[in-house]
């Protein structure tokens, strides 16, 4: 019995510790010869480096549409969200760190939103993104039940909270 236990926290953490290697990985891009986060990666992630400096200058100074944040923040049932975002992208500086103000506006959980980081080409390292059809970034796919329900891509049409309003209403 302790042998299997003691089995099993080993499998566990050796698992962990494969997956954190793969989590928050950068790579230099040779056109732009710049760090570039790729593949899996979290909010802190996005706050350091050249990211961050965008993400808390956007992140503070957004000032979201108070009218939407009530309404999102009043929507019933549970959402989840796939947010694929490229560190090297000028669209994806400005709107990452608003979308996460609006997020955090509301109390969206972090552990909601799945974070995917590609290069130029919209690949995400060993992370295969094919099925997700990104061909512009970001893109904020968002779920309900399992279910796509909408995306918002690159730019907002009206705003990030209008826009994310008007596919979760």
């Amino acid at each position: 019995m302790k042998t299997s236990l003691w089995f099993t926290i080993l499998a566990i953490l050796f698992s962990l510790s494969l997956h954190s290697q793969n989590f928050n990985k950068k790579v230099t891009d040779s056109e732009l010869n710049q760090e570039i986060l790729i593949g899996y990666c979290n909010r802190a992630a996005l706050q350091e480096g050249e990211f961050g400096e965008y993400y808390l200058q956007e992140y503070e100074n957004y000032d979201a549409d108070k009218q939407f944040i009530e309404k999102i923040y009043n929507v019933e049932g549970s959402i989840d969200i796939v947010l694929v975002l490229g560190s090297w992208c000028q669209d994806s500086q400005e709107q990452v760190p608003r979308f996460y103000r609006i997020m955090d506006d509301v109390n969206v959980p972090d552990d909601v939103i799945t974070v995917i980081c590609v290069d130029r080409n919209k690949t995400g390292g060993e992370l295969s993104v094919e099925h997700l059809g990104i061909e512009r970034v970001p893109t904020f796919i968002i779920y309900r039940g399992g279910e796509e329900i909408g995306r918002i891509i690159e730019t907002p049409e009206a705003s990030l909270e209008e826009d994310f309003w008007n596919i979760i209403k």
